[in-house]
């Protein structure tokens, strides 16, 4: 399996993962902790698909950065 880990995303249990420029649909993903962070599995992806070599764009929706969640529970205590 080839991933990507990216240590700020919080995530929840309606986040979605896409890889923008191509077509392959949501992405699988995992949770990298409970305090953060997200693994994004891309061994699905055919590298000659993609429409560049240099640069991937991630589009991640329903997620929250890690220092507003870690201010939300601040203020909710």
């Amino acid at each position: 399996t080839t991933e990507i880990t990216l240590g700020a995303p919080v995530s929840s249990a309606s986040t979605i993962v896409t890889l923008l420029g191509s077509n392959i649909g949501p992405l699988k993903w995992r949770a990298a902790s409970g305090s953060g962070g997200i693994i994004i599995d891309i061994s699905n992806i055919k590298m000659y698909s993609l429409a560049s070599d240099w640069a991937w764009v991630f589009k991640l929706q329903n997620i929250t950065p890690k220092q507003i969640n870690k201010k939300l529970r601040k203020y909710r205590q």
